[in-house]
């Protein structure tokens, strides 16, 4: 594929996109071929990632717990997915090569029809060419000063005492600014993207490890960020075009009619400076949307615990799901059950208990075991307690219904 020559003249900026452009698409096509074909270097490393990660799959279904239906269906979907994306070039071209490198100006194109900097039947390159061919026809005019012929003298801009800067200075610096700006950007952008899918047969293999797969994500993101560059920078250009077009036809008419305009040179060449920085914080400014690591979360607060703003009767009615429970029935189950495991206890055969008036009256009760059965005292605490059980009206009651 031959890439069409740089030639001096009108054509200058429309040849240089036309061969930027062909080189960035020679470089992700053939380079992609070159790298996927058996036998390249590419291939050999492939096979070996492959190799390994069926190796290290074997091993872990003969030593290490064995993997769930879906991580076996993401492995086998991932080996399909690495291969195809390898080696095949039907697939890759349709999927993401022309995607990334014909995608983008399809995007510019229907921004800009839709916001009406676009003309009808002229692309961006040669809009770009024509307007760098008014600037030399500009710059071959001049600025009048020799005629003293002025519009306006009293105007702003309208003498050439507020020049601030040469006027062959000024209109050489635009026009450098403006070719430099331009070739620099979409150069950076197209050849970036030829690169990253000429490597493509590299990169598939680093996705079957979960330590290279960062550079899988890399990749993905230098992919997003040069498409998402050549959106911004034709809509940056495009914005351009729709400002100094009709200036630059203002201008050659003015001349045209024997007029100078002093303020052209200075005029000119901020209007480049400023789209220059522009287009440069706009590569900037998507190159950190594209990289950033996700939102940015706020602090963590101290918190009050849990103590501190529910009371303690709430707390011990929760559940066991953490859900306050008011049920009535449950709660009269709950005590009931705590009432029975209350009179086993003390049914138990470990204490036996004397009530307080058979030891007070010296009478013979109940046949007693234990330490007070060999005529000692009573251990402490054991004859005061309670023999039976107690009984309120509303307990009473209760159990009468």
């Amino acid at each position: 594929m031959a890439c069409p020559a740089i030639i001096t003249g009108d054509s200058f900026l429309l040849r240089v996109l036309e061969h930027i452009d062909c080189q960035a698409q020679v470089i992700g096509s053939y380079g992609y071929q070159a790298l996927g074909q058996p036998g390249s270097t590419a291939s050999v490393m492939m096979t070996n990632m492959l190799t390994l990660f069926i190796a290290l799959f074997g091993i872990r279904l003969l030593f290490g717990p064995p993997p769930g239906t879906r991580d076996l269906v993401f492995d086998v979907l991932k080996i399909g997915m690495v291969l195809t994306l390898a080696f095949s070039w039907p697939a890759f071209r349709a999927v993401i090569y022309d995607v990334t490198l014909k995608g983008p100006a399809d995007v510019a194109t229907a921004i800009a029809g839709a916001s009406g900097n676009e003309r009808q039947g002229e692309g961006l390159a040669q809009r770009l060419q024509r307007a760098d061919n008014a600037i030399v026809r500009l710059t071959e005019a001049g600025t009048g000063r020799n005629l003293a012929a002025l519009v306006d003298k009293d105007a702003p801009g309208g003498t050439f005492e507020g020049t601030a800067i040469a006027d062959d200075t000024a209109f050489g610096s635009a026009r450098l600014l403006y070719l430099a700006s331009t070739i620099g950007t979409l150069a950076l952008l197209r050849i970036a993207a030829g690169l990253l899918l000429a490597l493509t047969p590299l990169v598939a293999g680093l996705w079957f490890f979960p330590w290279t797969r960062g550079l899988v994500a890399g990749w993905i993101r230098g992919l997003v960020l040069t498409m998402a560059g050549s959106i911004g920078t034709a809509l940056v250009l495009s914005v351009e075009l729709a400002i100094i077009e009709p200036w630059l036809t203002d201008a050659l008419k003015v001349r045209s009619l024997g007029y100078a305009i002093p303020a052209a040179p200075t005029e000119l060449f901020a209007i480049m400076l400023a789209f220059a920085v522009v287009q440069l914080m706009m590569i900037w400014l998507l190159a950190r949307v594209v990289f950033t690591r996700g939102w940015l979360t706020l602090p963590d607060w101290p918190r009050l615990q849990e103590q501190q703003l529910v009371p303690q009767s709430v707390v011990a009615g929760r559940g066991a799901t953490g859900e306050l429970s008011f049920n009535r029935a449950e709660q009269v189950s709950n005590a009931v059950e705590n009432v029975i495991r209350r009179e086993q206890t003390q049914s138990s055969d470990r204490f036996t208990r004397t009530p307080l008036s058979v030891m007070s009256e010296g009478s013979a009760g109940p046949p007693a075991t234990g330490p007070a059965s060999d005529g000692k005292a009573p251990r402490l605490g054991s004859s005061y307690r309670r023999t039976s059980l107690r009984s309120s009206r509303a307990g009473q009651a209760r159990d009468r219904s």
